[in-house]
């Protein structure tokens, strides 16, 4: 196999997982500032519920709430999404990485590019679901990217990362449970005043 090859396909991997990564942030944090944003408007009060809310619901604070929980969990899914596709993106990241560092000082060997085949995900339905709402370790969305029939020596390391985890966990953590304390004080301020 040509080295420059492996060279040219783990530079334009660890590029792209790079920009991939940081876009899948940049989304998750623009979700989440749309989700603060409802939550000002309600704590506020002054926005929210407009007053003809009053006149045609005769349990305003129910229907305020049940419009906000909606609007909370349509933000919050989506924030979930990017915050997995985040959390996968540096997994493959890491993984090309190392892949990378192990390539420019190492003399690859037969047993290196052996076509791997297999994936880095056992999809378990239930837990992937239920991860799209809460986080769960292991738990991720359906993923578009594999490390079927890439070369042992990068399989591997990716593999490797997936069962090592990343530090993006870290802000999927905050960012999730910082989003169920957000409706839960929303709440509190509707029904409690």
């Amino acid at each position: 196999m040509d080295d420059t090859k492996i060279q040219n396909f783990l530079t334009t991997k660890v590029q792209l997982w790079e920009t991939y990564h940081n876009h899948k942030e940049n989304m998750a944090n623009a979700g989440f500032l749309v989700q603060l944003s409802l939550f000002g408007a309600i704590m506020t009060g002054g926005l929210w519920p407009p007053k003809w809310v009053e006149k045609c619901i005769t349990m305003p604070e129910i229907g305020t709430f049940l419009v906000y929980l909606v609007l909370w969990f349509i933000v919050h899914y989506y924030t979930r999404w990017q915050l997995i596709n985040k959390r996968i993106a540096a997994l493959y990241y890491a993984g090309f990485s190392q892949s990378f560092l192990y390539f420019s000082t190492n003399t690859l060997n037969d047993d290196d590019i052996t076509i791997y085949h297999g994936e880095t995900h056992k999809r378990n339905k239930m837990k992937d679901f239920i991860s799209k709402i809460v986080y769960i370790p292991g738990g991720f969305a359906k993923m578009d990217a594999s490390i079927n029939n890439l070369p042992m020596f990068i399989a591997k390391r990716i593999e490797k990362q997936f069962n090592n985890g990343s530090g993006a966990e870290t802000l999927e953590i905050l960012i999730t449970y910082a989003s169920f304390m957000l409706v839960i004080l929303v709440g509190m301020k509707i029904f409690m005043g």
